[in-house]
């Protein structure tokens, strides 16, 4: 593994996740290549680089895509943490929302990865209390950038303020969140748009 670059290792990791795997399609070549290219850009000006916001269709390939990004740079300063929006719902039935923040938020120092921002409404009642655990997270995550650089990679099949003048009924991550939320993940996140239809048979 350590003698490849490029395309070479995402096609042994993405063979290894997924049986039928064909880096050479497209959108797939360019994501890949483009996610593959964040990740090792800028090694020396680490703390100033962003985080992703990789936005697409249901079936696209978008947990495919971090699974092998996860594994390619596993044991390295680039490797991050994974965490599905599903996964926060759960835990904040069953524990504090302070107990996730210490988890996943400003006191997690390391790279984090957001699995499906956007699911549901992301508002949870509890003790009478309305909550958004995500806003909640990437506030804290946005705080930890500024203040370390230490990044945020985020995932999301909802649209955009982009999509919304060629889709006025589409719902937005604008709409879910709020602008002081996206202002936040703008700033700490690039956005990359993965056209496309779902690759699920």
């Amino acid at each position: 593994m350590k003698t490849m670059r490029g395309s070479e290792a995402i096609k042994f990791i993405g063979s290894q996740f997924y049986k039928n795997f064909d880096f050479s399609k497209d959108p797939i070549n360019g994501i890949y290549k483009t996610v593959y290219e964040k990740f090792i850009k800028g090694l020396e000006n680490y703390n100033t680089e962003k985080g992703i916001l990789l936005i697409g269709n249901i079936g696209v390939g978008k947990t495919a895509l971090m699974r092998i990004m996860q594994k390619l740079f596993k044991d390295t300063f680039r490797s991050f943490k994974w965490v599905n929006s599903y996964e926060l719902y759960e835990m904040f039935e069953e524990m504090p929302l302070s107990t996730i923040k210490e988890m996943y938020g400003k006191n997690y120092f390391g790279d984090l990865y957001i699995d499906d921002i956007g699911i549901g409404n992301g508002i949870i009642q509890k003790y009478g209390n309305k909550t958004n655990i995500i806003s909640e997270l990437i506030v804290e995550r946005y705080e930890l950038f500024v203040s370390t650089g230490i990044k945020t990679h985020l995932s999301s099949n909802i649209s955009t303020k982009l999509d919304k003048i060629k889709y006025p009924n589409v719902q937005t991550l604008e709409e879910l969140y709020g602008n002081r939320v996206l202002d936040r993940i703008n700033e700490m996140c690039d956005n990359i748009i993965w056209k496309g239809e779902s690759l699920r048979k």
